[in-house]
């Protein structure tokens, strides 16, 4: 559990679970490791065993009480962040399990079940992400969440199938961690005026770790998805380049820099 993170959509992160059973960014078996989360891991377990942290990245393990903890933090609503002013006035934005993937097939179906109470009678918001779209909508059909519960999927490239799956998941928030950015993705068919039926927000990003230092952020992609959101009136967050560009000096235009969260809908 980390209280403060680099991540700059978010206040903190918990981690009630880490590992991930793999996706289209860690595939050992095949040579693909480019995910953050799996080297994380592994440098940090390098040496051996260590507290706090699962056997192997590939062995997910979920840790009791830590949302317990975080939901316990100070509220942050109406408050300025001094290093972070796009969040200036708004709940404490939790980031859910960034070191895994909160509905990889290995763990029980409904382990976070006990936990949306908890996460509902909490001051903050809480961010979830996934690549399994699909027990993620199975998981919504079973268990209402709560309104300050964010539901989304990470996409690398026109994945039509997770965007369906999040479009089936009920929720009164769904969103798209659309990072790194591997290929161009039309945006219209998830996209609804204001969100009402499709898309409320969407986070884009180039590469950001060292392993991609060959893989740059495609600025004609970028141009396309700001435009998009923008005719469709859907919240937009800019999170960064790639890695050989970082940073708001890097070659993103201003006017590119877009930093939105969306907004709540009536129920």
């Amino acid at each position: 559990m980390a209280k403060g993170t680099k991540i700059e959509w978010a206040d903190d992160t918990v981690n009630a679970e880490m590992g991930c059973d793999g996706c289209e960014l860690w595939d050992p078996k095949n040579k693909v490791r480019i995910c953050y989360a799996g080297l994380q891991t592994e440098r940090m377990l390098s040496k051996g065993p260590l507290k706090g942290w699962p056997p192997a990245f590939d062995e997910p393990k979920i840790f009791p009480g830590r949302i317990t903890a975080a939901a316990r933090w100070k509220d942050l609503t109406g408050t300025a962040r001094e290093t972070k002013p796009w969040l200036n006035g708004l709940p404490r934005m939790i980031f859910v399990n960034d070191m895994g993937d909160t509905f990889t097939a290995s763990l029980p179906d409904d382990w976070l079940a006990p936990e949306l109470g908890i996460m509902a009678a909490s001051p903050h918001h809480w961010i979830l992400l996934t690549k399994r779209a699909d027990r993620q909508r199975e998981f919504s059909l079973r268990h209402t969440l709560p309104p300050n519960v964010w539901p989304g999927v990470s996409i690398t490239c026109p994945q039509d199938q997770r965007l369906r799956y999040l479009m089936q998941t009920r929720a009164r928030i769904r969103w798209v961690s659309y990072e790194p950015m591997l290929a161009p993705v039309d945006w219209r068919p998830w996209l609804d005026g204001d969100g009402r039926l499709g898309l409320d927000w969407i986070i884009v990003g180039g590469a950001s770790g060292p392993d991609y230092q060959s893989q740059m952020m495609n600025m004609t992609w970028l141009e396309d998805t700001v435009k998009q959101c923008r005719d469709a009136n859907v919240a937009l967050f800019v999170k960064q380049d790639s890695s050989r560009s970082p940073g708001q000096q890097g070659r993103i235009p201003d006017e590119l820099w877009v930093r939105q969260f969306p907004k709540m809908k009536a129920s």
